[in-house]
């Protein structure tokens, strides 16, 4: 991962974070455009991180699809392949850690709207892929000024 992946990464999640938002869906070509840029970048001038990339790319969205069928398919199919983006940005090490802190955002964010608005509830849909980049631009940036 370095700053170039970072900045392909920070390109197509802007627009999947504002219609996830919005919209409660995230575009396919955010994805799939998104992963073909940084799959290019990384195989052509970032060599080093691509055998990451693949493996995060690979098993993010398996976790996110065991998430899905456990919660009896609360999570959406679009978090499931932005995943892949995020995973292949991250690579596998860095993703779950980064899927960790977004969890963690998102519960006390879901806790404190269930505290401030009586209309919220476990029913409530809450939008993940703000709370994935932000939790990927979060640990890769800060994993890159550390090491």
């Amino acid at each position: 991962m370095n700053w170039i992946c970072l900045l392909i990464f920070a390109l197509f999640s802007i627009p999947a974070v504002i219609k996830d938002i919005r919209e409660l869906m995230i575009p396919d070509w955010t994805v799939f455009a998104g992963s073909a840029a940084l799959l290019a970048y990384q195989a052509i001038f970032a060599r080093e991180c691509l055998a990451q990339g693949l493996l995060g790319a690979a098993l993010s969205p398996l976790l996110f699809y065991a998430v899905r069928r456990i919660t009896n398919f609360g999570m959406g199919l679009g978090d499931v392949k932005y995943s892949i983006l995020c995973g292949l940005c991250a690579g596998a090490s860095l993703a779950f850690i980064s899927y960790a802190a977004a969890s963690l955002i998102c519960a006390l964010y879901f806790a404190s709207k269930c505290l401030l608005s009586k209309k919220t509830g476990l029913s409530t849909k809450i939008p993940f892929a703000p709370f994935m980049a932000a939790g990927i631009l979060a640990v890769c940036t800060a994993a890159r000024i550390i090491f």
